[in-house]
């Protein structure tokens, strides 16, 4: 693809992004018009539509966001790492590792948890041990193959998640119940500090990223082209795999599991823009925006006033899309 035609497709997404935000701020149990909604941003409206909108609303979608884009970055650089376009973070045990951090956070905590940080810490620390376990079962010594990686990650993942079925089945109902709603992949809990630390987290990586576009591209080759063209393949893969843990971890940790996401964002890039990692980093993290807007809209407005939490959203919209896949591909 040209980059001219690149450009234009990424102002279009751009644009698609900021209608949506707006769409998303306006609609809820209480909805602005958009003069409405300029008037409260500049200092009109009563205190009660004030509260919503600076104080619930911005927030929320800001929080949606920066998940959106942090979790379609991390699979932009799982799948190139590990040369699968199948991957996502859960399948490094991101999802795994946070689901049992909650769990524990829940087990030592109680029902109640006074901290608004304990559950996201543990979540995190918990996401970042499983991914070094995969790595140091996956080193055979010499290298770190991504097949070796990849299934690994399946199987350390696997063995995760039973352990937290069973851990699980010790604690008590109002306690579950708590950790359920956090893994079902909910925003209802966005507040600014938790867009504060996420967006200065996504400042520090995510232009790194796009500065090594191009061994990026590199890495997407086969392996012995990658070495012929004198790329230290090991140590970047560890690099690279290091950032997009990070970043789908600490998505995952401020808003539970978000499946989809990091599958879907890289695919409907590569899509729009092709294979560069240049455009398509751009790309994906603004249709993982995108998604993670939609599906935090509907789940708000479609069931009032019962709130469905994004993460089923997102599945259910991910398995539409690549069912359309499937068709389109046989067709």
């Amino acid at each position: 693809m040209s980059r001219m035609n690149a450009h234009r497709r990424l102002i279009l997404l751009l644009g698609l992004l900021v209608a949506s935000m707006m769409i998303s701020i306006a609609l809820g149990d209480q909805s602005f018009t958009p003069k409405r909604l300029v008037s409260i941003l500049l200092g009109g409206g009563d205190e009660t539509q004030r509260m919503i909108l600076l104080s619930f609303r911005l927030p929320r979608v800001f929080m949606t966001v920066l998940v959106g884009m942090a979790l379609a970055v991390s699979g932009v650089l799982m799948q190139c790492v590990l040369r699968n376009d199948l991957v996502e973070p859960g399948i490094m045990g991101v999802a795994s590792g946070g689901n049992l951090g909650i769990t524990l956070a829940v087990i030592f905590g109680g029902s109640q948890i006074d901290s608004p940080w304990t559950m996201p810490a543990m979540s995190m620390i918990c996401a970042m041990m499983t991914v070094l376990i995969v790595c140091l079962l996956a080193y055979d010594g010499s290298a770190m193959l991504p097949t070796r990686l990849l299934l690994t990650g399946v199987a350390v993942s696997t063995g995760i998640g039973a352990f937290t079925l069973v851990l699980s089945l010790h604690i008590d109902r109002q306690a579950y119940a708590q950790a359920l709603a956090w893994l079902a992949g909910s925003f209802s809990k966005s507040d600014w500090n938790y867009v504060t630390v996420l967006a200065c987290w996504l400042l520090g990586t995510i232009p790194f990223t796009l500065a090594v576009h191009n061994i990026l591209d590199v890495l997407r080759l086969r392996e012995e082209v990658s070495r012929s063209l004198g790329l230290p393949v090991d140590r970047w893969r560890i690099i690279l795999l290091l950032f997009g843990v990070m970043l789908g971890a600490s998505a995952m940790s401020a808003v539970g599991s978000m499946a989809f996401v990091g599958l879907v964002a890289p695919h409907i890039g590569r899509r729009l823009v092709g294979h560069s990692h240049r455009y398509l980093i751009v790309a994906a993290s603004i249709v993982g925006a995108i998604s993670t807007l939609l599906a935090d809209t509907i789940g708000r407005i479609a069931f009032l006033p019962i709130e469905m939490p994004a993460g089923v959203i997102v599945s259910v919209l991910g398995g539409i899309y690549f069912l359309y896949l499937l068709v389109t591909a046989r067709s």
